[in-house]
């Protein structure tokens, strides 16, 4: 039996999601996870965490707090595996107390430097930061082949890509979709911040108007954030429906019939796999994370995103969408995930 302690500052979000997955697809496996997670304010941790679990420590408070219980959760449980998420975790826990042959584990999550609403200066510290300490961590588990890249670059011992997957309900990912016809919905995930950059879309919304199928569309932003940009969204047609629970969320994103992602930095992206999973054709913006993925439809401008809504709004019934998504979801499935885990566990 294989204990294993995840510790993240940052539970919510696709931190989450991510985590709940790993507890799913090693719910048969004598592996038993425990969480110590720092809340913040205003994220959704609605997700049945404590049946997924073995055992659940949260938090309120600063950095400096969080690691002092952390390295209480760690003398108490004395784990096989500590698995650290988010950079800010990531740092914090290469002075975790690691006793005999504990293993670290570190899933980034997207590293801290490759934010792009930061100096050239800030990304280089945090850069710097990554690197300190890094012999301590004994693998890192990167959820997309670049993490693994940027891990190796960095000068980590070992990488190993350990895939999300999107868990859904059963009867939400089984429902046939209605027949293609416009007006389309066409629709963004995520919260109104710069990594979403919600400017890409407002560019492309711009492209997009000099066709004449820009009425076909309706477009939606599955989210809120910023009060400056929610407006200006909304001043170019976007329906915005502000912060929603994820039931809710996915029940909503069900009825897209496309999905566009448009951040300018990630780790992997779980609304991605949520879309794929349910068999929404979807447009993608290439950045760091995305680069490897082995997926047709994606985008370098808001240009060529325009383009592609255009295409599709001439074509919704193309099967080259349907087939890509079946290659999707085999590249991003619970037994990959489970497979890498045990391989990140164990080895």
């Amino acid at each position: 039996m294989k204990t294993v302690l995840h510790i993240t500052e940052a539970f919510g979000g696709g931190i989450q999601t991510a985590l709940c997955s790993y507890a799913k697809s090693t719910q048969e496996d004598p592996i038993r996870h425990h969480l110590f997670a720092r809340l913040r304010p205003n994220d959704d941790t609605g997700m049945a965490i404590t049946t997924l679990f073995d055992d659940v420590q949260t938090m309120e408070g600063g950095l400096l707090a969080f690691f002092r219980e952390a390295r209480k959760a760690v003398l108490q449980l004395q784990p096989d595996v500590i698995h650290l998420h988010s950079s800010f975790a990531g740092f914090l826990g290469r002075f975790l107390p690691k006793k005999g042959n504990t293993k670290i584990v570190y899933t980034p999550h997207c590293y801290a430097f490759e934010r792009r609403d930061i100096s050239d200066f800030m990304q280089e510290v945090y850069m710097r930061l990554e690197k300190l300490g890094l012999s301590r961590i004994d693998m890192i588990a990167g959820c997309s082949e670049r993490e693994c890249e940027l891990g190796f670059a960095l000068g980590a011992k070992k990488a190993v890509h350990l895939n999300n997957y999107a868990d859904l309900d059963r009867e939400l990912a089984s429902l046939e979709a209605d027949s293609e016809t416009p007006p389309y919905n066409v629709m963004v995930v995520g919260r109104i911040s710069p990594q979403k950059d919600p400017q890409f879309l407002l560019d492309t919304i711009t492209s997009l108007n000099e066709y004449p199928e820009a009425t076909q569309i309706k477009l939606h932003w599955l989210g809120g954030g910023d009060p400056e940009m929610e407006k200006a969204l909304r001043d170019a047609g976007v329906e915005v429906t502000g912060m929603i629970p994820h039931q809710q969320l996915m029940q909503t994103l069900n009825s897209a019939d496309l999905y566009l992602h448009t951040a300018a930095w990630e780790g992997m992206p779980l609304t991605i796999l949520e879309a794929a999973k349910l068999r929404i054709p979807m447009v993608l913006r290439i950045i760091g994370a995305t680069q490897n993925l082995h997926y047709p439809f994606m985008v370098s401008s808001p240009d060529t995103m325009a383009k592609q809504i255009v295409n599709y709004c001439k074509r919704p019934d193309h099967p080259d969408y349907q087939q890509a998504i079946d290659a999707f979801n085999s590249d991003f499935s619970a037994e990959k995930q489970r497979e890498a885990l045990h391989l990140i566990y164990e080895a």
